[in-house]
């Protein structure tokens, strides 16, 4: 059963873009990123350091529609015998999807999965402690970071993780620099400036890079979904751009890529996990 908190809004405002635009735009993205199954690879390895409590409480903020989580759902129930898992999320649209797939796990499985529409910020008391919260590309989209995360590991148990996943600097961010211009919205946080901003706070962290491959070939040609991924991975609309200034950024996705064997166009792209220990 979803929670609901009264949240004015199911628009992502924070994105800058539509939620449609924006939820069509990721799954385009995931379908032709590694960096889902790099991250869920990293988690699945390091599980044991990450989560020692024998009955932990996990907290996924921004889960969506639990394309990370559903996973992370297995690899929990596989490592514990008592478990609760908590995500939360301020799109409703989302969180509907994320129950949909609830519902193919088993009853004993779907008993300790909760899902809230509620919204996360600086000044959120949710109540409760947390073994493991994680942050899975949920940090794009402030543009103050610190105290977000300084009130989450306000949410951390004693002995418990914090687990951001973010982009570090090379990549698409590289490329949105160059359109500055005529984007309106210039939101993005990337690993190196969080791990800055963590190091000038003294707060207690490890990091690790890992490098994954986003295939734009799908970009050699103009269509709506072309559109659609180049709006989510700049965080704008570029529909409400000129036709001569989309394709302008789109030919600027294919020169930055490399081809592989002449068959794909390939970015390489550095994601990194960091994990803030209380």
């Amino acid at each position: 059963m979803i929670k609901r908190k009264n949240i004015p809004s199911n628009i992502a405002i924070d994105y800058g873009l539509p939620e449609s635009i924006y939820s069509y735009g990721y799954n385009l993205r995931l379908k032709h990123s590694s960096f889902k199954q790099d991250t869920l690879h990293w988690i699945m390895q390091n599980f044991a350091e990450l989560v020692t409590a024998e009955q932990p409480v996990i907290l996924s903020l921004g889960c969506g529609t639990g394309v990370f989580d559903n996973t992370l759902i297995d690899i929990i129930k596989q490592r514990r015998t008592e478990w609760s898992f908590t995500g939360l999320d301020f799109s409703a649209t989302d969180l509907s999807i994320f129950q949909k797939k609830l519902a193919t796990f088993d009853k004993k499985t779907q008993a300790k999965v909760n899902l809230e529409f509620n919204k996360f910020d600086a000044t959120s008391n949710l109540g409760k402690h947390y073994d493991l919260i994680t942050m899975i590309h949920f940090l794009h989209s402030f543009d103050d970071v610190l105290p977000i995360i300084q009130n989450a590991l306000r949410h951390v148990s004693p002995g418990g993780n914090l687990l951001i996943v973010q982009q570090n600097k090379p990549g698409i961010s590289e490329l949105k620099e160059q359109f500055s211009d005529i984007l309106p919205n210039q939101k993005f946080q990337c690993s190196e400036n969080i791990k800055k901003q963590l190091k000038t706070e003294n707060i207690v962290f490890s990091s690790h890079e890992i490098k994954t491959s986003f295939d734009i070939s799908i970009m050699r040609n103009r269509s709506l979904e072309t559109l659609l991924l180049m709006s989510f991975c700049f965080v704008n609309d570029l529909s409400l751009l000129s036709t001569q200034q989309q394709e302008k950024i789109r030919q600027a996705f294919i020169s930055f890529a490399s081809k592989q064997n002449n068959e794909k166009d390939i970015i390489q792209e550095s994601m990194e996990i960091i994990v803030c220990h209380v």
